[in-house]
């Protein structure tokens, strides 16, 4: 193998493609980036046997040829190089990296047993990448971090009605849903995306301006930016539970506070949590209060301007579930909906309703 590629080029899908190469005991391949060179271009793939990424350059082709490269120390080295260009052979077993100025042998590793990164064959749509990127960054923090239930550690993406898609994650103590607008966009099947590649997709997505084709077949889906950039991800096996079943019907109290104000206040109750990170909720008809105990550091409350409708509540929540969820919503306003002392809480904005969020309270 021999070629020469620009260095900025090489540098930006470097780092879109190798972030997804990770140490892997029984195959070391899988800490390599593959450099696969023919007459016409230069692949570049990762894959970390969950998901896959191939970009294609454009270089000067001397001879063609195959090499695994550790992902990390080329990426460093690329990072260093001055030069515009950078010529990229192999020699003995090393990748030779050359600029006019600088000489690098980084020692290969065989690349038969580098996987295969499936290529799908069903029809391609284009989707707004955009909003798929934002409906993936609103929810996919409610995840489940535990890999007991995987449907429960993914993100559910359906087509609740036409032009759009909802996105859903939920740990069973909370669940954010986030609608998207997507034209045009037709969606046969759910999908259940795992969440660590979710996030991946989620950044391809925003790093790329370009709006990708979906394709999606019954264990895969797949992100193709134009001709040079692919990206697939197994989905999750198993279904989502019904989330519908446990949003309340009816509630008895609705409270509208600004959202700055409720952040504010969440942020001091932090600094007075107790190791069950408990925070109390006092709503009445013209303020809500937010109170911490710690029996190491002492006590808050702090009210806020609160317009509610319904009877008097209080509940306590883990101060980070209720938290987490403030940045996500867009409105100046929010309305915090209860449905009863032991019942959900549901979040909406005052004008935006793509966004809803529901938290458990905690029982003590």
């Amino acid at each position: 193998m021999h070629v020469t590629v620009a260095t900025e080029t090489l540098q930006q899908k470097l780092e879109l493609v190798a972030r997804v190469s990770t140490k892997h005991v029984t195959l070391p391949v899988l800490q390599c980036v593959l450099l696969e060179v023919n007459k016409k271009e230069i692949t570049i793939k990762a894959t970390n046997l969950e998901i896959g990424i191939e970009a294609t350059i454009s270089g000067s082709i001397e001879e063609e040829g195959v090499v695994a490269v550790p992902a990390v120390t080329l990426i460093q080295t690329i990072n260093l190089h001055t030069q515009k260009e950078v010529t990229l052979r192999v020699e003995e077993g090393s990748l030779v990296v050359e600029g006019k100025e600088s000489t690098t042998q980084i020692k290969t590793i065989p690349h038969d047993e580098f996987p295969t990164i499936p290529r799908l064959t069903t029809d391609p749509q284009v989707v707004n990448g955009a909003q798929f990127a934002l409906g993936i960054k609103t929810v996919v923090f409610a995840a489940s971090q535990s890999s007991i239930k995987p449907e429960l550690g993914s993100v559910y993406i359906f087509q609740k009605k036409e032009h759009s898609l909802t996105f859903v994650a939920t740990d069973s103590f909370r669940l954010m849903e986030k609608t998207v607008t997507q034209p045009n966009v037709a969606l046969d099947d759910s999908l259940l995306i795992p969440q660590k590649n979710a996030l991946e997709i989620m950044r391809m997505l925003e790093s790329v301006s370009e709006d990708p084709k979906l394709q999606v077949d019954e264990n895969q889906c797949a992100f193709m930016f134009g001709d040079d950039l692919y990206i697939t991800s197994r989905l999750t096996s198993g279904s989502f539970p019904d989330y519908n079943q446990i949003i309340p019907k009816e509630y008895v109290t609705h409270s509208t506070v600004l959202r700055k104000d409720l952040i504010h206040a969440f942020k001091k109750s932090n600094i007075f949590l107790n190791k069950f990170m408990q925070v109390g909720l006092i709503v009445t008809s013209d303020a809500l209060t937010v109170s911490a105990t710690s029996g190491e550091v002492g006590a808050t409350t702090e009210s806020i301007a609160a317009s509610t409708k319904g009877e008097d509540i209080t509940l306590n929540f883990n101060q980070r579930y209720v938290a987490e969820s403030l940045n996500h919503f867009v409105d100046d306003s929010v309305v915090l909906h209860f449905a009863g002392i032991g019942r959900p809480m549901v979040i909406e904005g005052v004008n935006d309703t793509s966004t809803r969020y529901l938290v458990m309270p905690m029982n003590k």
